[in-house]
This record gives C-alpha cells, sequence and structure tokens, in this order.
C-alpha cells in the first residue's frame, strides 16, 4: 500500500497511541460520567479519520461494507457463545467469587440498566474496538509478515492500557494495587487475543464490537443477577 504524503506506520502507529494513551488517562481521571460516551465516540472517529488520511483503506480498517454481514454473523455467534459460558459459570458454586462485584451492587438502580445496555456497547466497545481491532491492528497487519504478531502486539497493548483502571478499583496497598495490575492486564490481554482473532477471520470490526459487549455488559448483568438472585 501506499502511504499519503509524510505518513508512514510507525508516525500512524505513535500518533494513535499518543492520542489513546492521553485520552484513557484524561478520561479515567477526569472526564465526567455524563461525557464518557459522546467523548469517546467523537475520539474514535477522529482516529479512524486520521488512520483514512494516513493511507488506510475501509477494508484494512475492518470498515468495509462488503464483510459487515460477515463480522454480524461471527459476533452475534460469538456473543450468544460468550453468553452461554457467563450462565454456566453463574451456575457453578465454585465460580460464584468470578460474579462478586460490589460496583455493581453499589449502582443506581437506574445504572444498573444504562452501564451494560448502553454504556459498555456505545462508550466501552465500540471505542476500544476502533482504537485497537480498527485503527492499530489494520495498521500493523500492513506492517508485518505474520497475522498472528500484529493480533499479539495489539493485545499487549489492549492489556496495558487496562492499567490505569486497575489502580483505580485495586484495593488499598502496594501488593493489592500489583496484583489488580498484573492480573487486569493478563486478563484483558487474553481478551484482546480473542477480539483480535474475530476481527481478522471476520475481516470486520462489528464482531469483536458484538463479543466485547458480549464479556462486559453480560458480565455486568450476571453479577447483578448474582447480587439480587442469587444471594
Amino acid at each position: 500500500m501506499e502511504w499519503h504524503g509524510e505518513w508512514t506506520p510507525t508516525r500512524l502507529i505513535a500518533t494513535v497511541l499518543a492520542i489513546s494513551v492521553t485520552w484513557n488517562i484524561i478520561g479515567n481521571l477526569f472526564l465526567p460520567s455524563a461525557a464518557y460516551i459522546p467523548a469517546n465516540l467523537v475520539i474514535a472517529a477522529v482516529l479512524v479519520v486520521i488512520a483514512r488520511r494516513a493511507g488506510l483503506n475501509r477494508m484494512q480498517l475492518g470498515l468495509a461494507r462488503v464483510d459487515l454481514g460477515r463480522g454480524v454473523v461471527i459476533g452475534l455467534a460469538s456473543f450468544l457463545l460468550i453468553g452461554l459460558v457467563i450462565g454456566l459459570g453463574l451456575v457453578v458454586p465454585a465460580l460464584e467469587e468470578v460474579f462478586q462485584d460490589d460496583s455493581v451492587g453499589d449502582a443506581s438502580d437506574f445504572d444498573r440498566w444504562f452501564v451494560p445496555l448502553v454504556r459498555i456497547p456505545l462508550g466501552t466497545a465500540v471505542y476500544e474496538e476502533v482504537v485497537f481491532r480498527s485503527v492499530l491492528l489494520g495498521a500493523f497487519l500492513v506492517t508485518m509478515r505474520r497475522t498472528w504478531h500484529a493480533v499479539a502486539v495489539t493485545s499487549v497493548l489492549f492489556g496495558l492500557w487496562h492499567i490505569v483502571p486497575a489502580i483505580e478499583s485495586a484495593g488499598d496497598g502496594a501488593v493489592a494495587v500489583v496484583g489488580a495490575v498484573v492480573g487486569t492486564v493478563f486478563v484483558t490481554a487474553l481478551g484482546g487475543v480473542l477480539f483480535g482473532v474475530l476481527r481478522t477471520w471476520s475481516r470486520s470490526v462489528v464482531a469483536p464490537i458484538l463479543a466485547h459487549t458480549a464479556t462486559n455488559s453480560l458480565a455486568f448483568l450476571a453479577a447483578l443477577l448474582a447480587i439480587e438472585v442469587l444471594d
């Protein structure tokens, strides 16, 4: 492919990471909750525009209309599979602690439904998948020889992306913080591998968006169900 003007793969990746990391810190530490969804969607759109101006086309970004149907089918299949796994986890006594989440229990009646049905799909899944599986993975795929290399790198970056929220949610003490960060980075990096595979298999960013939504939203609803019904 030909990069436009002075754009290079390194410059595009560095630009996207700089904007995303800066916004991640601002969003987690200073952004009002009401601005979370619109602000993230705007940043996602800006990153797509930057990638297009740099030279990536819609297909390379996983945004081609021709792949939309395939992305929806694979995404919905993964959504159902993830839902089945989470549902089975609810009825296994040994996994009860997995669904114990104080933040869910402390959420208002409004947030208990707004978060999984609106905030997570639009503010989290769409935004993060555009950053990592559309723009960054698209850039790495055209510069690396092997697809799995690109998936691996973006998955590690995705894991590191969650350091700030991990610190925020950690308990008191250095050990608790380190444990929360290591655990969160590891789990989210594994999730990044799944989302990356779905993106490359389906050729559409829609598939990982649906899988990401299922992972976060259904886990939230499962925790809510565990609190309201199973306790």
